[in-house]
């Protein structure tokens, strides 16, 4: 075999790999951020509690990316639970569309329960915490939502500032990549998001209406530019307009994420 045919073929694998591997959450670092705003929002009580569940010397922000990765060992079937595919061309969440292992939504309200009960296991209530943090926050990426028969955007191949990418992986990490700043420089811009009149508005719904809200704006996610009558299709460019449009609603996802973890979590421990 020619060393020209050998390179086709590793980098054709290679591309087929980048096309078919599973994608995880919001990259480490919006998971970092989402955890470190909610955290001062919690009670003492709740605070306490959390304390008592998690391992000595962790905090939160130490364990908010575990169910991306030793959650996956303890629990083998749960990548279904870090999304829920809905179509594009969907007005809402229906429980029609879930698989036979949950998703997002079910675990979300699972988990909620498990936490909540004082009966269940130490080692149950420590897991069900780690992916309640997780997956709350994973809901509020447009890109776990919404689907165009492309698992999440995960098979649509976009060009990104010339750099080739996917839709999935775009929201996920590459646009907050781009932007660049540390965990701190993202807090700061996400807090002043995070007034008294937005806070009380984040506060209501359902686990079922974060969904919705996500689907939303998956819709506006495909059709770029706004008014699209076709969704984005693989090698579409993408570039300083769509991150234009793309930042304000990453940075209120983070901090409606934020809000409403805290919230969730305060409720249980109450």
């Amino acid at each position: 075999m020619s060393r020209r045919s050998r390179w086709k073929i590793a980098l054709t694998s290679l591309l087929c790999v980048a096309m078919t591997s599973p994608a995880f959450g919001w990259g480490a670092q919006v998971h970092r951020v989402i955890t470190r705003l909610a955290e001062p929002r919690l009670t003492p009580k709740a605070a306490a509690a959390i304390r008592g569940l998690l391992n000595p010397g962790d905090e939160l922000v130490d364990v908010c990316n575990w169910a991306d990765h030793e959650g996956r060992d303890v629990e083998p079937r749960s990548s279904p639970w870090h999304y829920i595919n809905i179509p594009i061309d969907a007005d809402r969440y229906d429980p029609k569309l879930e698989g036979r292992d949950g998703s997002v939504v079910t675990k979300i309200k699972d988990f909620r329960k498990v936490l909540a009960d004082p009966k269940t296991s130490r080692k149950d209530r420590q897991v069900a915490l780690l992916f309640l943090i997780h997956l709350i926050e994973d809901v509020h990426n447009p890109l776990h939502v919404g689907d165009n028969k492309d698992r999440g955007g995960n098979l649509t191949q976009v060009r990104f500032f010339n750099e080739g990418t996917n839709l999935h992986r775009l929201w996920d990490s590459d646009m907050v990549r781009h932007i660049g700043g540390n965990d701190r420089v993202w807090v700061d811009r996400v807090k002043p998001l995070m007034t008294p009149e937005n806070v009380k508005k984040w506060s209501a719904g359902t686990v079922d209406d974060w969904t919705n809200e996500s689907l939303a704006l998956a819709k506006l996610a495909y059709f770029f530019p706004p008014g699209a009558k076709k969704p984005l299709k693989s090698i579409d460019p993408v570039g300083k307009e769509y991150l234009q449009f793309a930042e304000p609603i990453l940075l209120e996802q983070m901090a409606k994420s934020s809000v409403r973890l805290a919230n969730e979590l305060n409720a249980i421990f109450k």
